[in-house]
């Protein structure tokens, strides 16, 4: 396993699923890894984190995840932020940003984690749960307990390009083309206008729900 790489990594994912407005647990951060070494091993034929991953009671779960966050927290790169509930659990920001390019040396990994973060990055530790219980290769051909087998990924097989023609004649394309060009001049000026963001507030009810999800 290389831990700086994967350390960068459980950064990297903290950073932007924060930034998005969403939260992380220690069961959603595990689920996201798995999903990443999962879209990984279907490129590379091997996972990025090395974990030895076992299907365990609510899925996916390795061995060095633990002592990974641990360090991280340790050497305070992670903050950690316990639920005050009856339920046990902590939310996870970083100390200092981290992007999703830093783990890697090239494009083409960081747009997997890309293409893993926008599609499961803000959604539910439930949903997350789902899909990677019933519908990731690994887990579907698993046993419980027993090591997962990541070789039952199936690459992809990417589509042939062939460029179709749309019909219309030249004068209309004409005619479309300059009706987007005058959208994106409208759309640019809007952009420049200034305008005020503000961030998301999670009251202590909320942290109390995702708490008692996190146990379920």
């Amino acid at each position: 396993m290389d831990i700086p790489s994967t350390e960068k990594l459980i950064g990297a994912i903290v950073t932007w699923v924060v930034d998005e407005g969403s939260y992380v647990t220690k069961t959603k951060l595990l689920k996201l890894l798995y999903l990443f070494d999962v879209e990984y091993y279907r490129t590379h034929r091997r996972t990025f984190t090395g974990f030895s991953w076992k299907f365990y009671h609510l899925g996916p779960w390795a061995a060095e995840f633990d002592p990974a966050l641990d360090r991280l927290v340790t050497k305070a790169a992670l903050l950690q932020q316990r639920s005050n509930s009856e339920f046990e659990s902590s939310f996870y920001k970083v100390a200092e940003r981290s992007d999703p390019h830093e783990p890697f040396c090239n494009v083409k990994d960081e747009q997997i984690l890309r293409g893993v973060l926008r599609t499961w990055g803000t959604r539910s530790t439930g949903e997350i749960l789902d899909y990677v219980y019933f519908q990731t290769p690994p887990m579907e051909a698993g046993s419980r307990n027993a090591p997962l087998d990541f070789s039952v990924i199936q690459p992809h097989k990417p589509s042939a390009y062939s460029r179709s023609s749309s019909g219309r004649t030249r004068a209309e394309i004409q005619k479309l083309r300059a009706a987007f060009e005058a959208q994106q001049v409208q759309r640019k000026s809007v952009q420049n206008e200034p305008f005020l963001f503000t961030p998301p507030k999670y009251d202590q009810d909320y942290l109390d729900a995702v708490a008692k999800l996190e146990t379920a």
